[in-house]
């Protein structure tokens, strides 16, 4: 039996995690679309074969453009979309969710206009039946706005996500209320639920519970204005806000992520030149569950952000601040014990600039995920916030030690928590999937997709059971894999002759290296 990986050779051990930022400074990938202007991005496994997959959502302000998904396959990654929506638009940002509980995630698209005489358009869903896109929305709302951004959460703590709307038009000064648009059993309602009683124009929007206090809290940034946060009440989300920034700034994305290990979540924003903003990247801090009005850092260069967003980039259990610019690079910022320089400890290669616009994360070839569960006391607690981000997958979910159906709870990959539709009377615990060794990819909209891939394998070469040495048993593992057993996970630690193949030929490395032979080695199988 033999699974195909890819490609070419890296003879190396694995280098100690936590070591260096793990790309090099050019782009490794590189779709073959080059001419949709690119703009949002998400990463799910769409067709359920165990692979992440890269949706992009294109057009901007710029050009009808259709939606592309670029699937892995077998942990290789084409560079030609195998899914192109029918409909064109003038989409901004997307993101994959499964809303309906099916076990296939849908595509949520936010369109920022409708025509070149800039008039407001329409949000898409694209639905997933069995692992397969429709190609035109299935789902449309009622009413037109200006969105660049959308974002699924869980609103009323039901277990099922809800769709918020940041709104909005900041060159023609078109000022609209954000929305919630609610999810009643896996439909989706087609107008909003839920609208702010203020009016604003805003780039992005993100569920969090900035207060710890059990429910998801709805932040908008403005374009012209300041951050602001709509305050979960537990019955109710609030129409005013009960947060805002003191300095108001060109804001353009955001993100929030626990910095220093107290359980709040910091922001950090990126903020732009082009409507008189500061241009420099920002971060506020938590403290006890209010975010502090004016930021306690900000980055040395300023300049046209982008895009701000939170990941464990070098793999110590913390997470970095990576970064992203119009006419710019991509700009990684190491947290050190909570602390963070003003200049970048990273920066891609001052050769390769682009207009950027988002950065997500994925294990597109699966080769380092591994298998995570976190259990938690949480009587009566329904939302559950794990310690790591940017998920390859939630397998399942325990409450009081009963499997949940899939229509008993929600997830969100990015941010890494999980809302439970029914109280837990003592405990609750998550099965998950996970990557140490994530690859970083980059929408723009002035060329074509990239991606850097991860150098650090994040796993010790042929540790096939994953115990954290190299033994007999790996052996046996790998025997008995290879006769359709339990897949290793990692997968790539199996590949222990760097071939880019799994086969009997690694059993007999392995068998070789353990009488004193020739060590594993790491194949670059993306």
């Amino acid at each position: 039996m033999k699974k195909s990986l890819s490609c070419a050779l890296i003879l190396a051990i694995a280098a100690p995690l936590g070591a260096q930022v793990p790309y090099g400074t050019i782009p490794d990938w590189f779709s073959v679309e080059d001419s949709y202007y690119g703009t949002g991005s998400s990463v799910a496994d769409i067709n359920g074969d165990g692979f992440p997959d890269l949706a992009v959502s294109n057009g901007n302000d710029i050009s009808e453009s259709p939606n592309l998904v670029y699937f892995s396959v077998n942990g290789i990654m084409p560079d030609t979309a195998g899914w192109v929506s029918a409909n064109l638009e003038y989409s901004g940002h997307c993101e994959l969710a499964d809303y309906d509980a099916d076990g296939f995630p849908e595509l949520a698209v936010a369109n920022f206009i409708s025509d070149s005489l800039w008039n407001p358009n329409v949000i898409n869903i694209y639905d997933n039946i069995n692992g397969s896109l429709e190609t035109e929305p299935s789902w449309v709302s009622s009413d037109s706005n200006y969105s660049f951004r959308l974002a699924w959460g869980d609103i009323d703590s039901d277990g099922d996500l809800d769709l918020a709307l940041a709104t909005g038009e900041p060159y023609h000064e078109y000022l609209q209320p954000n929305l919630v648009y609610f999810n009643d059993n896996g439909i989706l309602q087609d107008e909003p639920g839920w609208v702010s009683a203020d009016s604003d124009a805003c780039l992005d929007i993100r569920w969090v519970d900035i207060d710890l206090d059990g429910d998801l809290d709805l932040a908008v940034c403005e374009s012209v204005g300041p951050v602001k946060i709509y305050f979960n009440h537990g019955d109710s989300l609030a129409t005013f806000p009960g947060w805002q920034s003191a300095d108001e700034d060109n804001f353009n994305s955001f993100d929030f992520a626990d910095l220093n290990g107290d359980g709040f979540p910091e922001m950090a924003v990126a903020t732009n030149i082009q409507l008189s903003g500061s241009g420099f990247f920002k971060i506020y801090l938590n403290e006890n569950g209010t975010l502090e009005a004016q930021p306690y850092w900000q980055s040395a260069s300023a300049g046209y952000g982008s895009e701000a967003a939170f990941s464990d980039i070098d793999s110590d259990g913390d997470f970095d601040l990576i970064t992203g610019r119009w006419r710019g690079l991509v700009y990684i910022y190491l947290n050190n014990n909570g602390q963070f320089a003003e200049y970048p400890n990273w920066n891609s290669s001052g050769s390769y600039r682009s207009f950027i616009e988002n950065i997500v994360f994925g294990d597109f070839n699966g080769g380092a995920e591994r298998e995570y569960v976190e259990t938690f006391e949480a009587a009566g607690q329904r939302l559950i916030y794990l310690s790591r981000r940017q998920l390859a997958a939630i397998d399942s979910v325990k409450v009081d030690g009963a499997v949940l159906e899939l229509h008993s709870y929600c997830v969100n990959l990015w941010d890494g928590w999980v809302s439970l539709g029914v109280d837990p009377v003592d405990s609750a615990s998550v099965f998950y999937r996970y990557s140490v060794s994530k690859d970083m990819a980059v929408t723009n909209w002035d060329r074509e997709t990239y991606i850097f891939y991860n150098n650090s394998p994040g796993f010790i070469p042929g540790d096939v059971n994953d115990s954290g040495s190299v033994n007999g048993q790996d052996v046996v593992f790998l025997v008995n894999y290879l006769k359709g057993g339990k897949a290793p996970k990692p997968r790539l630690a199996a590949d222990v002759d760097g071939n880019c193949q799994i086969d009997e030929m690694d059993v007999a490395r392995l068998i070789d290296y353990l009488e004193g032979g020739i060590a594993p080695i790491v194949g670059d199988c993306d």
